[in-house]
């Protein structure tokens, strides 16, 4: 090969390979491209899986419904304990309110209790110290309502529209058993303002009676009577008692040969001449 011939071969081969070292070069750049986006997009998942984690770790993991549930039954429970809590809480005792809004006391033993406020005719004879309610009161005359069924009027002379108490129950009764020797009922009190049916369970019922307008009596062998009105035990009455220690209440509320009456709280304790002998009237006060 002549020289000529082999410098053209030189440069070709020179020109081949600057040829190759460029595609070569262009490789190598093209790999760093590929590598610097991969690098780069895998440090960007990166980051924002970090922070993604960072984010949702202070925030409160999400409540299964078993856990609900079991919150449930625990605010129902917290709930049912309080309202238990509630309904054991005692009630503020309240002061006994008495049956009749408006009473009228009766002052005098054997008192006119008229049909009408003419006073036209007498229908029945109140008892000292009887309480009824006032129904209305017009030009002197009081309308009471003596029982369910009956009314009638009296002259406002002989009533009070207010009666205060002068002696304790407690007195009144210890004052009662010790008047009435042998004394048969037991805790006499517990029937007044009580079904008649509830004494006769205890004592049986009593067969001889008397009836009035207003009341049914009730006679015992054993000395006793139970005053009842609209089925409902108003008064105790004991013959052949003992006044000898009535003094020992202090002043009554009233006093005269035909009775005398002492009120208590709740009760009244009144007494009688009973063919030459005391009689004891225990009675339920309803306007107290």
């Amino acid at each position: 090969m002549s020289q000529n011939e082999q410098q053209k071969e030189q440069d070709r081969l020179s020109r081949k390979e600057r040829r190759k070292q460029k595609r070569n070069r262009r490789s190598v750049a093209l790999g760093g491209i590929l590598a610097t986006v991969l690098i780069v997009g895998g440090w960007g998942y990166m980051v924002s899986t970090n922070d993604a984690s960072q984010a949702t770790s202070t925030v409160e993991s999400p409540k299964t419904v078993g856990s609900e549930q079991e919150k449930d039954k625990k605010d129902t429970k917290k709930s049912a304990s309080t309202e238990q809590k509630t309904k054991e809480k005692k009630p503020k005792k309240k002061a006994d309110k008495p049956e009749i809004s408006q009473a009228a006391w009766v002052t005098r033993p054997f008192a006119d209790v008229y049909q009408d406020a003419n006073r036209s005719s007498v229908i029945y004879k109140a008892d000292l110290g009887d309480v009824y309610e006032i129904l209305d009161a017009e030009n002197g005359m009081v309308h009471l309502k003596l029982s369910d069924a009956v009314e009638g009027y009296i002259p406002e002379t002989d009533v009070r529209m207010d009666v205060p108490s002068s002696v304790k129950d407690k007195t009144l009764l210890e004052t009662l058993s010790q008047a009435v020797a042998n004394q048969p009922i037991e805790k006499p009190e517990q029937y007044l303002g009580q079904p008649l049916e509830k004494f006769e369970a205890k004592y049986g019922a009593l067969g001889n009676t008397q009836k009035d307008a207003v009341n049914t009596y009730h006679f015992s062998n054993a000395g006793y009577l139970l005053v009842v009105s609209d089925g409902i035990v108003e008064a105790i009455d004991w013959t052949n008692a003992s006044a000898s220690g009535l003094s020992a209440l202090g002043q009554p509320v009233v006093e005269t040969s035909y009775g005398t009456w002492y009120q208590g709280e709740k009760l009244q304790l009144k007494a009688f001449p009973d063919n030459g002998s005391t009689r004891l009237r225990l009675a339920r006060d309803p306007g107290k």
